[in-house]
This record gives C-alpha cells, sequence and structure tokens, in this order.
C-alpha cells in the first residue's frame, strides 16, 4: 500500500512541476489524437502504426518537440511494421492450419461449449446490431490506437517505462510471429465455412456495414500480406493485457480499473468469432513471461541461480 501511495504522490508532483507549455502540449495532443481516432473508426479505419507516428510527428512539430519524439519512436514503430510484414509472408512458407486442437481445448474448458458459439447464440440478434455488437466492434478497432495512446502517455511522463513497455509490445509480436510460423491456426469464423463448427455469424461486417462510407488514408499496410491463420496467440488480446500490466505497474491507485479494458476484448474478440479461448490463453501467458522477464529480471535471475545451485549441491556427492 505504501508503494501505491508513494508512486501515486511521484505521478502528482510531477505533474504539479510541469509547466504551463508542457500541460497545454499532453492534453491537446490527446484531444487531438481522440478526434482522428473517432473520425477513422467511424469510416471503418484502422489507426495503424505508422498513421499514428504521422500524426502525432506533425503534433510534436507544432509543439517544438518533434525531433525527440522521432528518435524515440521511430525503432518501436519500425519493429512493429517489420512484424506485420514478416507475419503476412507466413502464409507463402505453405503450413498446413490446425483447426481441431483450439475447438478441443475450448470444449474441455466449458463443459463442452465454444465460447464464440455459446456467446453468439445467447446474444447476437442476426439482421439486428445490438448496442454490445458496436463496442465489440469498436473495441476490435482499437486493436492499435489504446496500447499506442499508453506509450504516448509513458514517453510524455516516463521514458524508462515508455521503453520497458514499447519492448514488451515488440517482444510479444516477434513472438506471435514465430508460433504463426510454427502453428498456424484458423480462428472460429473460418473453421465454420470449413465445416469444423456450426455456423458463426460475421458480425464485424454486419456491424460495420452500419458505419459511415469507407475511405483510404494512406498506410504501408496497404502493401503487407494479410495472414488469415494468425489466431494463435491473440494479439488483439495480448496487446490489452500487456499494456493493463503496465498500465498498473505506472499508476497502481487506478491500474486496476484499467484491466476492464483487456477483459471485455477477450469477450470481444470471442464473440465476433475472430478468436478461441484457447488464443487469449496462450497470448497471456506469453505477456505474462515477458512482463515477469522486463519487470523482475534480476529477481528471476536470482531464482534460476539458486534452483541451480540446489539442484547442482543434491546430485553432488558431499566432501568428507
Amino acid at each position: 500500500m505504501g508503494k501505491v501511495h508513494s508512486t501515486a504522490k511521484i505521478a502528482k508532483q510531477k505533474w504539479q512541476q510541469t509547466g504551463g507549455h508542457d500541460k497545454l502540449v499532453f492534453v491537446a495532443t490527446f484531444i487531438y489524437l481522440g478526434i482522428i481516432t473517432a473520425f477513422m473508426i467511424w469510416h471503418q479505419e484502422f489507426f495503424s502504426p505508422d498513421r499514428f507516428f504521422v500524426f502525432v510527428f506533425v503534433a510534436m512539430l507544432i509543439a517544438g518537440k518533434a525531433w525527440a519524439f522521432f528518435w524515440d519512436w521511430l525503432p518501436p514503430i519500425m519493429l512493429i511494421l517489420g512484424y506485420d510484414y514478416l507475419r503476412g509472408l507466413v502464409p507463402l512458407a505453405g503450413g498446413k492450419a490446425h483447426i481441431r486442437a483450439m475447438i478441443y481445448f475450448d470444449k474441455a474448458i466449458f463443459f463442452g461449449n465454444v465460447p464464440t458459439l455459446w456467446l453468439q447464440q445467447h446474444f447476437f440478434l442476426n439482421g439486428t446490431i445490438s448496442w454490445y455488437d458496436n463496442v465489440a466492434a469498436v473495441l476490435y478497432f482499437l486493436h492499435f490506437i489504446i496500447p499506442l495512446f499508453v506509450a504516448l502517455l509513458f514517453w510524455f511522463i516516463d521514458k524508462k517505462i515508455f521503453k520497458l513497455y514499447t519492448t514488451g509490445i515488440i517482444l510479444v509480436s516477434y513472438l506471435a510471429f514465430i508460433t504463426y510460423y510454427l502453428f498456424p491456426a484458423m480462428p472460429p469464423w473460418m473453421a465454420a465455412q470449413q465445416n469444423f463448427l456450426p455456423p458463426v455469424a460475421h458480425i464485424l461486417d454486419q456491424t460495420l456495414a452500419h458505419f459511415a462510407h469507407p475511405i483510404n488514408l494512406p498506410t504501408v499496410y496497404n502493401y503487407v500480406g494479410a495472414n488469415l491463420v494468425a489466431a494463435v496467440p491473440s494479439l488483439h488480446a495480448a496487446y490489452p493485457l500487456m499494456t493493463a500490466l503496465f498500465f498498473y505497474k505506472k499508476f497502481p491507485k487506478w491500474g486496476l480499473v484499467f484491466f476492464i479494458y483487456p477483459l471485455t476484448m477477450f469477450l470481444a474478440v470471442m464473440y465476433l468469432g475472430e478468436h478461441y479461448f484457447f488464443d487469449i490463453v496462450i497470448a497471456s501467458i506469453y505477456v505474462y513471461a515477458i512482463y515477469g522477464l522486463l519487470t523482475d529480471w534480476r529477481g528471476i535471475t536470482t531464482l534460476i541461480k539458486n534452483k541451480s545451485r540446489k539442484a547442482f549441491s543434491k546430485s553432488s556427492p558431499e566432501l568428507s
């Protein structure tokens, strides 16, 4: 509890010591990005990392912080774009997509039910778009933007945690890429098309049909190939969980509330038919492992050394 109060007190003191110009830049940047985000989601566009980088760079140019932003953000943005490019190459490897493992796992956990099917049977009304359908669609479109917003918040207030957090996002992305290559896996909607599951409604398409007409802003993602069997792990689950963990680390007083974000995202991706519970479990394991490594690597290495010493002492004969 003392650590919670100490962290909150430090954050409050730092904000009070921040100059009026920097406070104005901070608030204006997030309002500006919020307006752009709403506009893009309404027009069915992902706020991709390259677009985010350009829009924020323009804001930082006006604020006189352009080069600091450029050099701090260019490496993580380029690495994320590199991951997406590599992910698009995976289908060219021609590996056979796995289908049954995720279904068997979900049924074993949920007493014979697949969460996607159960959620759609109980909540989706075909031909009618409910408020929670819109919420699920918006959450899905926030895949990049909330993690990037939080990264920007960290960049403004604590460069150290910014670097740790962006490293975590990058590591889980590339670990996911390796998994996609070794274990390509079909999402529920595709498994249903192959008759391995009962019909799964593509709720996202039906919901987006009620949004504004799509626009086509320039992005490098127009040149990145799609990978429809990149389902395990779910990065739609991994990014929010990593974000919530680091947000809690920085703001323990309010951080627990932020866990609503990954929990609702977990439900959303299953309800939309994009992921199994299995995909979320694997993503969560990756996230906790990487988070632990980044935030307590000294403790982990000490634990490994102690375990190794104990194992060695048991296996070695005692010297008389």
